[in-house]
């Protein structure tokens, strides 16, 4: 098992690190001086089967760029197995504690055991048992990496193409193994986990241009130009191939400084507001994911979201209308912000089901009474801060378990949800459907909305922790401490799942949930904010112009306890699929 499968989605102790390998030299940057810039680029291109005319010019021009924009660069082209274990070790020794760094492989990779091996030209991959030998381990770039802990770093794997190995390596697996998110540390491939870019005759490589174009440009930081390649890829692929990113990097890596005096050069960009309505293809894009995402809502909040954002926008007459129609339209279903209903009597409430199922296909519901909470954590992240008092005013029934595979499955056999997330070959049934993203969700909930006639949709970042807590205001909704047995996580169990398992294994809240905590983290509705200074107090969500990254709830199989807790919150973006990330529906009244 390699270092990096024993962090969390913050990082590692050194303590971690020390049991894998012995670190780098990490000498501490003085407070006067640049931090060091570093890189390791390896193009692969002569295979005798499949080769890859582009990749090596790629990597020569990757090389060029970064060395220009100050980085020593470590290079290896056409390297066989021990070029490039050489190569990596080169890097790995030239590693300093928060260092900028860049790795780019362009080439043929094969995964195996749920990691990554980047294969040489010259490579005999018979079977599974060549692939250690034969091939680099990625985790030999990554692990001394994450030892050295870097400011920013981002380990950008062109090599999501179909190759001639992987099938006979691991019967039905295709392209690459997620990256977990680690501190720091952003992962980037040319295609989303578990995917493959067909290659053609002439084939032009959108992703590697995209990117260069990009990180050429001056004074962009790496998350905007990640945003920039991710954006123009969709683009000029007609939507065909999308890039995927663990997580955003650190903000400050530019590989292409603007030259000015030194106290405007230190100032970095984090990530640029997405430009309006009008200034081209790049805005067209923007604005396009947006009103994808809400063209077949009923909640007027968001078309005026979309109009705060695109006031002219080739959607805004459209928007105005529909904001109208749904603002007043009798028993049109209510926009969860704020919730306006009065809360149910106890004897309204008494005559409601506790449960209830609204077709054979639907997912089972369980009523949640209206009340208060303290909302979110001193405990550790300042994203979960301040505690603050929420009042949830209307009952409302939400999901007894996480979406599962057969209920998302009834969902594309009927037309309502495009994308089939693979089961990892683990089976489908009542395991939590994952690797679904955001807008996934909500597509389903707007399947569910139109087959039932009730008003579907993603729970409130308030609501869900609501329910979760189910009355409590400790750690954990079970109590203080963690309880082994309790939920499916690292470091939960006597033995490790290190999978998602058929939902209803472990005791349910008071609330009646199961797996609030664990199995699969959950996308709810909100925008992600940096804390709760500005979100609303009445258990609506918190929406931003534009917004790209949504929220997560719960913690997953492969996240600590940390990560369980009940205010514990993290993001990705929206329109990302990870094999971790589900889902659980709320329905109104």
């Amino acid at each position: 098992m390699a270092l990096h499968r024993c962090l969390s989605l913050v990082g590692a102790t050194l303590a971690c690190a020390l049991a894998w390998l012995s670190p780098p030299a990490l000498a501490q940057t003085g407070a006067a001086e640049q931090p060091a810039r570093i890189a390791l680029v390896i193009g692969n291109s002569s295979y005798g089967q499949a080769a890859l005319p582009e990749a090596a010019s790629d990597a020569r021009s990757v090389a060029e760029t970064l060395r220009q924009g100050g980085f020593d660069v470590v290079a290896a082209e056409n390297a066989d197995t021990a070029a490039m274990q050489r190569a990596a070790a080169e890097f790995a020794g030239k590693l300093r504690r928060g260092a900028q760094v860049v790795v780019f492989y362009s080439g043929h990779a094969v995964q195996f055991r749920n990691r990554n091996f980047l294969v040489a030209p010259e490579a005999q991959l018979r079977s599974a048992q060549d692939v250690p030998r034969e091939a680099l381990d990625l985790d030999r770039i990554l692990d001394p990496l994450i030892v050295a802990r870097p400011a920013s770093a981002v380990i950008v794997l062109d090599a999501s193409l179909d190759n001639p190995w992987q099938d006979g390596i691991a019967k039905g697996v295709k392209g690459l193994a997620a990256i977990e998110a680690i501190e720091n540390i952003a992962a980037v491939f040319a295609a989303p986990p578990g995917r493959t870019v067909a290659a053609g005759p002439g084939r032009s490589n959108a992703f590697a241009d995209e990117w260069l174009k990009a990180i050429r440009t001056p004074g962009l930081d790496m998350a905007a130009a990640l945003i920039r390649t991710r954006d123009a890829v969709t683009r000029l692929t007609r939507r065909g191939q999308q890039v995927w990113v663990s997580a955003a990097p650190a903000a400050g890596l530019i590989v292409t400084p603007v030259n000015r005096p030194a106290a405007v050069a230190s100032r970095t960009v984090i990530s640029p507001a997405p430009p309006q309505s009008g200034s081209g293809d790049q805005a067209d894009a923007f604005e396009l994911s947006f009103w994808d995402t809400i063209r077949n809502s009923e909640n007027s909040a968001e078309y005026r979201a979309y109009l705060d954002a695109y006031p002219n926008g080739r959607f805004a007459a459209l928007a105005r209308a529909r904001e109208q129609l749904y603002r007043q339209k009798p028993g049109a279903a209510a926009a969860p912000a704020p919730i306006q209903a009065p809360a149910a009597t106890p004897a309204a409430a008494q005559a409601q089901a506790k449960t209830l199922r609204d077709c054979s296909f639907c997912p089972e519901l369980t009523l949640i009474p209206a009340g208060s909470f303290e909302m979110g954590s001193n405990e550790m992240f300042e994203f979960e801060k301040p505690v603050h008092q929420v009042t949830i005013r209307a009952p409302f029934y939400l999901g007894t378990r996480e979406v599962s595979f057969a209920e998302w499955d009834s969902c594309v056999d009927q037309g309502g949800c495009s994308q089939r997330p693979s089961d990892r070959n683990l089976g489908r049934g009542r395991r939590p459907v994952t690797d679904v993203s955001w807008e996934d969700a909500n597509a389903y909930t707007a399947w569910l909305s139109a087959k039932t006639g009730k008003r579907y949709r993603l729970p409130t970042e308030a609501e869900w922790e609501y329910a979760a807590r189910a009355g409590s205001n400790t750690t954990y909704p079970w109590g203080r401490n963690l309880d082994k047995e309790m939920a499916n996580c690292l470091g939960c169990n006597a033995q490790q799942r290190r999978q998602t398992i058929e939902s209803g294994q472990y005791p349910p809240n008071a609330f009646g949930l199961y797996d609030m905590a664990g199995n699969a983290a959950e996308w709810v509705a909100d925008c992600w904010g940096e804390s709760y200074r500005t979100t609303p107090r009445d258990g609506s969500a918190y929406t931003a112009p534009a917004c790209r990254e949504r929220v997560l709830r719960g913690g997953s199989f492969n996240n600590d306890p940390r990560y369980l807790r009940s205010a514990a919150r993290f993001k990705y973006e929206a329109d990302v699929r990870f094999y971790t990330n589900g889902f659980r529906v709320l329905r109104e009244q």
